[in-house]
């Protein structure tokens, strides 16, 4: 008996399900957070300049991710895990942003969902929970994917700011 074979079984009875395996988006899964974030970023960009919808950044000037349509946006990117939820991480409260646009990437489809600030902090947007023990300035924010919305909604939502002032 080959022992690499048998482990290979092993792990297989005893692994959960792929959600992600076949996925024409495995290739975000697999890359690293920094990665990651730089990709959602540059998404969100393009997608809304389809929309003629003007997102930008200057990471080396700003301490905001992205201004869009007049407005300064944290954004967060997370894959689902096979529970059905999100985590975005390095959710910082004390940068000055005027929203935090959520992007979750799924195995066959883009969801979002987006908060004011004071939303994040009086937990609207959900709970907040600190990414180490004994520190304030990092937090996590786990999402349902029933809480995301269709990805085709976003330049909607975001031209919807402007009548809001």
């Amino acid at each position: 008996m080959n022992p690499i074979e048998l482990l290979v079984t092993i792990i297989k009875e005893h692994a959960p399900k792929d959600i992600w395996q076949g996925s024409p988006l495995l290739g975000y899964r697999i890359l690293g957070n920094t990665n990651r974030g730089e990709i959602g970023e540059e998404f969100v960009r393009r997608y809304l300049k389809e929309a003629e919808i003007i997102a930008s950044s200057d990471r080396r000037t700003s301490l905001t991710d992205m201004q869009i349509g007049g407005h300064a946006f944290e954004v967060k990117t997370a894959s689902l895990g096979a529970n059905g939820t999100f985590q975005f991480n390095h959710v910082r409260m004390d940068r000055k942003y005027e929203y935090l646009l959520c992007l979750g990437i799924c195995p066959e489809e883009i969801v979002f969902n987006m908060w004011r600030k004071g939303e994040v902090a009086e937990g609207t947007a959900g709970t907040l929970v600190r990414m180490a023990e004994g520190q304030s300035v990092t937090y996590k924010l786990t999402k349902k994917l029933k809480d995301m919305r269709p990805i085709a909604a976003l330049p909607t939502h975001i031209a919807s700011l402007e009548n809001k002032g």
